[in-house]
């Protein structure tokens, strides 16, 4: 037990988590937000039936399902763990990121392609910056779902947090349980707010006033 919890240990199970929750985060908001463009083109609409029902197989199936998929095609270790957190985190992004853009006004971009912006213009000037609001709630989600959901990753090997509560759980030792899902906790709560106050920064000035004086 106090070899679990000394200050080393702890600094690098943690830094394993973030790790884990890194890489595996940022690849589903990087393929999430591509993949929620693409179901928003007019000329590839006929596709976002067939890729929204496969990116929410991710979420369908329960958390240990995944991990097992995940550990039978690529074994034991950080890489199942880091496709399973993947795919069970991508599917906010994506609905997001598609909702997001699908509601921007369309006479705002008739607008600017009145003014003579082309299709790609459209998107990063005037869809992508007016859906930040939306986008980044996804992105919220999919991450404290990645927080929670990564100390399972423990179970094939890919060590993190999850290792503590897992010993904990073994041994019935209470204390290393608390610690573990404390810091987890704490991991989740300070990304949230992190997030909350990236996007505001980033959103567009009247979003932003309008969100302030909402509240």
């Amino acid at each position: 037990m106090n070899s679990l919890l000394t200050v080393s240990s702890l600094a690098s199970m943690t830094g394993r988590y973030l790790l884990l929750i890194g890489v595996s985060g940022g690849l589903a908001i990087f393929c999430g937000i591509t993949l929620g463009i693409v179901v928003t083109r007019p000329a590839l609409r006929s596709v976002a039936p067939v890729i929204l029902a496969l990116v929410n197989i991710g979420q369908s199936l329960p958390s240990l399902a995944v991990l097992a998929l995940s550990l039978g095609f690529l074994g034991l270790g950080f890489k199942p763990a880091i496709f399973a957190l993947f795919l069970y985190s991508l599917l906010p992004v994506v609905r997001n990121t598609a909702v997001g853009i699908n509601e921007v006004d369309g006479n705002l971009k008739e607008a600017a392609a009145g003014m003579g912006m082309r299709g790609r213009e459209v998107l990063f000037q005037v869809e992508l910056p007016l859906a930040i609001p939306v986008i980044m709630s996804g992105i919220r989600t999919a991450v404290i779902v990645n927080v929670g959901t990564a100390a399972l990753g423990a179970l094939i090997g890919a060590g993190g947090l999850g290792n503590l509560i897992f010993t904990g759980l073994s041994m019935e030792l209470t204390s290393v349980i608390l610690v573990g899902a404390t810091i987890i906790a704490a991991i989740a709560v300070a990304l949230d707010l992190g997030l909350e106050t990236l996007a505001r920064r980033i959103s567009p000035r009247g979003i932003r006033a309008a969100h302030n004086k909402a509240a």
